[in-house]
């Protein structure tokens, strides 16, 4: 899967779990919080993404996914392992 595939994935788990088609108008390095995730949202969206992508996140990473880029970035990481 590369880039655009994995970053076109994340959009459609925002969206669905969000109600909004907001996440596919903003630009990847703006933060994922302009589209309304509350903390519930979130919990769900790192759930879909670890059945989406087959890999468990640790739960200090996920701190680090401020932006689709940066989680469009783990995902390339956790998928190489």
């Amino acid at each position: 899967m590369d880039r655009e595939e994995i970053e076109h994935k994340i959009r459609e788990i925002v969206a669905a779990r969000t109600n909004s088609q907001k996440i596919f108008e903003i630009s990847a390095d703006d933060p994922l919080g302009t589209v309304g995730i509350d903390s519930l949202a979130f919990s769900w969206i790192l759930a879909d993404m670890e059945n989406t992508f087959n890999f468990v996140m640790m739960g200090s990473d996920i701190m680090k996914l401020k932006t689709l880029t940066r989680a469009v970035d783990y995902v390339e990481q956790k998928m190489q392992k």
